[in-house]
């Protein structure tokens, strides 16, 4: 993602689900199934943790703060609901379903980036500063090695490209 996208993200980003998506999605390059099937109980806000498709993780400022004012908002247009998932929509507040995938493709809309753009750059992003290694993608971002190798390969073929171009002075 260039500069001027996450910059007209950041002024987009309107409503405590919005924030709460994109903090998940950049931070934790968490996928949008992912998103919508957190649970409370995946939520460990006294230690600042959360469980990702299984993967207990720190959470960080931006994180917390995303996750605090949603659940504020969850508290007080749904203090009573059943439903055990994190985000919540009219219809979900009064089940124990999950939101669908269109909830968080509505939600992304106005902001003109798909979830999965989000996390595909947050990865990228780990592989360019940290450097391109598959197990430490692998083991930050609970992807299988094969993921893993794919965004080192794309890391390492950037970082080239950079070098070439930096070489050549063009």
């Amino acid at each position: 993602m260039t500069d001027s996208e996450i910059r007209a993200i950041e002024q987009t980003v309107t409503n405590p689900a919005q924030r709460l998506i994109v903090a998940l999605a950049a931070v934790h390059a968490t996928s949008s199934g992912t998103i919508r099937h957190l649970t409370l109980d995946d939520l460990d806000l006294p230690n600042r943790r959360i469980t990702l498709a299984g993967h207990n993780q720190r959470l960080g400022e931006l994180t917390l703060r995303a996750l605090r004012s949603w659940l504020d908002h969850r508290r007080a247009v749904w203090p009573h609901s059943p439903n055990r998932h994190v985000l919540l929509a009219g219809r979900t507040a009064l089940e124990t379903k999950p939101v669908s995938h269109i909830y968080i493709l509505d939600a992304m809309r106005d902001l003109g980036v798909s979830v999965d753009r989000i996390r595909t750059d947050r990865i990228l992003h780990e592989a360019l500063t940290a450097g391109p290694d598959p197990l430490h993608l692998s083991l930050v971002f609970n992807l299988s090695i094969s993921a893993g190798s794919r965004y080192a390969d794309i890391a390492e073929r950037l970082l080239d490209s950079q070098l070439e171009h930096d070489a050549t002075g063009q």
